[in-house]
């Protein structure tokens, strides 16, 4: 059995600049060598686009030193 591919939309307070991009970026592929990651660092946000469950990318992001929080997205 295999998961659909999720899009998840995190909120990332301290990610202030391309290092912190490039830190969660490679933590993230690390975890799941096929998610695509898109970071918006005027709005602090991550999108990950992975077959693995929120949850376990919101640990792979607390264990990379980025506390995230999900950001609520309308369904549609």
């Amino acid at each position: 059995m295999h998961r659909l591919q999720a899009h998840n939309l995190f909120h990332i307070p301290k990610m202030m600049c391309d290092r912190c991009v490039a830190a969660l970026t490679s933590a993230l592929h690390a975890f799941d060598g096929v998610a695509r990651v898109e970071a918006d660092l005027v709005a602090r946000t991550v999108r990950v686009v992975s077959r693995h469950y929120e949850s376990a990318l919101l640990r792979t992001l607390r264990e990379a030193g980025f506390h995230a929080e999900p950001v609520l997205q309308p369904l549609g």
